[in-house]
């Protein structure tokens, strides 16, 4: 009796195994492999190297650097948020730099959704160079998913502006919703597969994770290249990152994870910072478009919330986050645990701050450390 009890729990220990290599089910495998998300995933998930071209430009450093005294009260929230990187830079230099938690300037660490912007801005010199004819143009011009059917009508505008109207939701915790299929899924155009409709696009802002990995297939079809090479070619070399960095790819390696994780020093999130403010241009040389780099930065007014009962968005572009705060719009990079880059136009400054905050309840779509970090920065900014 205890034999074939034995046989029996074997036979169901290895089907159930075997399950975890069929795709309904693979990224529960990889999820036991990897462990729970986190800004240090590049150290167990398979990545790819983004090479920064070993000619770094490095940041000039300003003659008031680290002399002026962010307030105490504003200083303790910064460090009571676990933050690990803080940077501010003004008129091209650098301001004010500070560490904690054993980081140093060449500590590596993840995006999350902050890579997102990054895709846009892909998406933008693509439309510039031609090899994206319009951002009108259907999405299954470049992804056969959205081919036919119910998807057939999805614009390239719609996935960067949120409102695809597909039935990918963000907020879905289960273990089998495509929001944990998507961050450790062995394919991600497998996934994407899974993506229906749920509404007419173009109407209802709703963000998605799920819309940015398409672009990100717009991307390699349209190119012909992954996306770690595409950043290196347009970003890291021309810009002279300070460091290589990584992106993580899916479990076989076949795609980038378009939607998050690019994962670099805090200098060189800074640089990105730097088109934001000069809209697309790094010195001398227009990397993303100018029209496309302002339409980017513009809130897609045109989209309701029905979240706040169907307002007109005001917060967000292509792929970018505008935050109002003072009387000014702020454009950002956003990302899950607060990794963030602020461009303050009209102090010609750019803000870093990467780190481990706990997720809470927003304001109006934003974490309320975002207007910390800005008030922080305001407080030393001439």
């Amino acid at each position: 009796m205890f034999k074939k009890l034995v046989i029996a729990l074997t036979a169901i220990t290895f089907l159930l195994f075997g399950l975890l290599f069929l795709p309904p089910f693979e990224h529960i495998r990889n999820y036991l492999s990897w462990g729970k998300h986190s800004i240090f995933d590049f150290r167990t998930h398979p990545t790819r190297l983004v090479e920064n071209g070993n000619a770094p430009q490095f940041w000039p450093i300003d003659s008031a650097y680290n002399k002026r005294q962010i307030p105490d009260a504003l200083l303790a929230q910064i460090d009571s948020n676990n933050t690990h990187a803080f940077l501010i830079i003004q008129n091209g230099r650098l301001l004010y730099e500070q560490y904690w938690d054993g980081y140093t300037k060449d500590s590596i660490s993840g995006s999350f959704s902050a890579a997102k912007s990054i895709i846009s801005m892909l998406i933008g010199i693509g439309l510039g160079e031609g090899k994206i004819k319009s951002l009108d143009e259907p999405v299954g011009n470049y992804v056969t998913h959205f081919k036919e059917g119910d998807l057939s009508k999805v614009r390239i505008k719609d996935l960067l502006t949120m409102s695809s109207g597909s039935n990918y939701k963000e907020s879905d915790q289960s273990y089998l919703g495509l929001s944990a299929k998507m961050y450790y899924a062995d394919d991600e155009a497998y996934v994407v597969n899974l993506m229906r409709k749920k509404e007419v696009p173009g109407i209802n802002w709703e963000y998605r994770s799920g819309d940015t990995q398409v672009l990100g297939l717009i991307l390699e079809k349209a190119f012909g290249k992954n996306i770690s090479a595409l950043t290196s070619e347009y970003f890291m070399k021309p810009m002279g990152a300070e460091k290589d960095a990584l992106w993580l790819l899916d479990g076989e390696k076949k795609h980038e994870k378009a939607f998050c994780c690019f994962n670099g020093v805090a200098r060189d999130y800074a640089r990105f910072g730097e088109l934001m403010l000069t809209d697309g241009k790094w010195k001398n040389e227009q990397i993303v478009p100018e029209t496309f780099m302002k339409a980017a930065l513009t809130p897609a007014s045109y989209l309701k919330d029905p979240t706040e009962g169907g307002k007109p968005v005001d917060y967000y572009g292509y792929q970018f986050w505008i935050v109002n705060h003072k009387g000014m719009a702020i454009p950002s990079m956003n990302g899950l645990f607060g990794q963030y880059v602020f461009a303050i136009k009209e102090k010609n400054a750019i803000i870093v701050r990467l780190g481990e905050t706990k997720v809470v309840k927003p304001i109006h779509h934003f974490q309320p450390e975002n207007y910390t970090y800005i008030d922080a920065a305001l407080s030393i900014l001439e």
